[in-house]
C-alpha cells in the first residue's frame, strides 16, 4: 500500500504544494504526509536488506505496520494456477464460462516436482462504509485491524467509541482519497477510479463525525480479494486437462485462524459457504468448474485426468480443510487414476477431522474414479446438489466493478 500510494500523493504534492487536512487531531500538510510516507518505505528497506527484518527497535512505527514475522510472501500458494479468461481473484469456481473462447484448455501439467514450500495468507478485515469497502486509488485495503496480532491499527477504541490516530499509510490514503473527492489531482495517467475512500470516514478522520464505527468485512487479503486457503496445483474454468506425474511433498501453512470481528463476508467468496473462511486451509490438486476435451464425457481419450501424482506431507495448524485432491463445482468427465496421498504419516481415516485424500463436491458429477488409488487419508464425496436453472459466474457476485479485480479490464 505505501509504494502504490506514493505516486498519487507525489502528484498531490506537485499540484497543490500547500494542502493540508486534520489528521488525528494534528494538522499536517501534504509534505508532511509524503516525507513520513517516504523514510517510512526507506527505513523498511534499508533494514531488509541489512539485516532481513525490520529493526524494532530502531524504527517501531515501521515495525507495527510493515513487519512480517514469517518472513514469507503474504498471499495465497501456488505452484501452477490455469484459470479461464479474467483475474483469478474471487471465490473458487462453480459453473463454466458459456462463452467456449472464455475457457482454458488442452492444459498439460505434467512431471513436476513441488517440496519444501512455506505460505502465509493474513486476512486483512476490510473497513465498510454506506456499503462500500474502503480502498485506496490503487485498490489497497484501509486497514484498521492487524489480525495477525489482533489490535487496531490507526485507530482507539473507548468505552464503544473509535478515535483515529493515524500512521503513515492511512493518513496518505486518506488525503489522497479527500483530494479525489475535491478533483485536484488534475487530469494524469494515475488510476484513481478505483478509489472509494467515503466522506464519512474522512470525516472521522478529520476529528468531525466521532459516531463513526468501523464494520468489518472478513474473507478477504490486502486487495480484498476472496481468499482461498494456499492451493498447489489449481485448475478452474477449463475444457480438457491432464495433470499426471507430479509430486507435491512437504508444504506447510503459517496462516493462523481468521478473527471474530466481522459484521459480513466478503460477496465473492464461496457459493456453497459464504461464511467459509479458507485462511489456513491447503489443497494439493484442486479443479473447478472443468470438464472433459468434448462433451462426451467418455472415460477414454476424451476425459481429463488426475493421474500418477504422489502427495505426501501437507501441514497446516489453523486449516479447517486439508485436501490432496479436491473436485468442485459443476466439474464433469475426469478420470482419477493411480494417485497416492498420504497427507500427514500420523493421522489415518476419521470421518469428522481435516484432512481428506479425496473430495468430490456435490456439484460434480462424471467423476471416474478407479480402484489403484490410494488416498490414505479417505475419500469424500458429498451428496449430490441440484442446479438451479440461474447459477453465477465463478466468483459469484463480486464488489469490484471490474469483475472482482480493480485491474480486471
Amino acid at each position: 500500500a505505501a509504494l502504490k500510494i506514493r505516486p498519487y500523493l507525489k502528484r498531490l504534492l506537485e499540484t497543490n504544494p500547500d494542502y493540508s487536512m486534520t489528521l488525528g487531531g494534528t494538522v499536517k500538510s501534504v509534505t508532511d504526509v509524503y516525507a513520513t510516507l517516504v523514510s517510512h518505505i526507506a527505513n523498511v528497506y534499508k533494514d531488509v536488506m541489512q539485516y532481513g527484518f525490520i529493526d524494532q527497535d530502531a524504527h517501531p512505527d515501521e515495525y507495527q505496520l510493515y513487519n512480517n514475522p514469517n518472513q514469507v510472501i503474504d498471499g495465497p500458494c501456488y505452484v501452477f494456477l490455469v484459470h479461464g479468461k479474467g483475474p483469478a481473484v474471487g471465490g473458487f469456481g462453480e459453473m463454466q464460462a458459456t462463452d467456449i473462447s472464455a475457457l482454458s484448455n488442452n492444459v498439460d501439467i505434467l512431471n513436476n516436482n513441488a517440496q519444501n514450500i512455506k505460505c502465509f495468507t493474513n486476512e486483512v478485515l476490510a473497513t465498510v462504509v454506506d456499503g462500500f469497502v474502503q480502498n485506496d486509488a490503487r485498490g489497497a485495503i484501509m486497514q484498521f485491524y492487524n489480525a495477525l496480532d489482533e489490535v487496531y491499527i490507526g485507530m482507539v477504541e473507548t468505552a464503544g467509541q473509535y478515535t483515529y490516530t493515524g500512521n503513515a499509510n492511512l493518513d496518505a490514503q486518506i488525503m489522497v482519497g479527500k483530494a479525489l473527492s475535491q478533483t485536484l489531482l488534475g487530469d494524469n495517467v494515475l488510476q484513481t477510479s478505483t478509489n472509494s475512500v467515503g466522506l464519512p470516514l474522512v470525516d472521522w478522520a478529520e476529528g468531525n463525525n466521532p459516531s463513526f464505527t468501523p464494520n468489518f468485512r472478513c474473507n478477504g487479503d490486502s486487495m480484498h480479494h476472496v481468499v482461498k486457503g494456499s492451493i498447489m496445483i489449481r485448475v478452474e474454468d477449463c475444457q480438457g486437462f491432464h495433470i499426471r506425474g507430479n509430486t507435491i511433498d512437504d508444504v506447510e501453512i503459517l496462516s493462523k485462524g481468521p478473527v471474530e470481528l466481522c459484521a459480513d463476508f466478503h460477496k465473492g467468496a464461496s457459493f456453497l459457504d459464504g461464511s467459509d473462511r479458507m485462511l489456513a486451509d491447503l489443497r494439493g490438486i484442486s479443479v473447478a468448474a472443468v470438464s472433459a476435451y468434448d462433451d462426451s464425457l467418455s472415460t477414454g481419450n476424451d476425459a481429463s485426468s488426475i493421474s500418477h501424482n504422489t502427495i505426501t506431507n501437507l501441514y497446516s495448524q489453523s486449516a479447517n480443510l486439508i485436501a490432496g485432491v479436491d473436485i468442485q463445482g459443476f466439474s464433469e468427465g475426469v478420470d482419477i487414476e493411480n494417485n497416492y496421498v498420504n497427507l500427514d504419516a500420523n493421522v489415518g481415516v476419521v470421518s469428522d477431522d481435516k484432512w481428506v485424500g479425496l473430495r468430490i463436491r456435490q456439484s460434480a458429477s462424471a467423476i471416474f474414479v478407479k480402484k489403484n488409488n490410494n488416498f490414505v487419508q479417505g475419500e469424500i464425496q458429498e451428496d449430490r446438489r441440484k442446479l438451479p436453472e440461474y447459477h453465477p459466474r465463478p466468483a459469484g457476485e463480486t464488489e469490484w466493478p471490474n469483475n472482482g479485480c480493480p485491474y480486471g479490464h
